[in-house]
């Protein structure tokens, strides 16, 4: 399901996709949460987005991209 190297193949899900995917998907469960908690706007994003920049953080130093070799950049 999760690729590491670069490929051709079409219908792959790299780890990099699914970290895109998960940043709205965190702060729509977040969103949900703070709407049936009762809880404020504010509180609701605050807290959502603390493991929405944790993911982002886990995708650009803990496992960053790679450089596909001869792309030309």
């Amino acid at each position: 399901m999760f690729r590491r190297e670069e490929s051709d193949a079409r219908g792959m899900l790299s780890v990099h996709d699914a970290v895109l995917a998960l940043i709205p998907a965190i702060l729509v469960a977040a969103t949900l949460a703070g709407a049936a908690l009762s809880w404020s706007w504010v509180t609701t994003l605050a807290v959502g987005s603390v493991p929405a920049s944790g993911t982002i953080g886990y995708a650009l130093f803990y496992n960053p991209p790679d450089v596909a070799s001869g792309s030309g950049r």
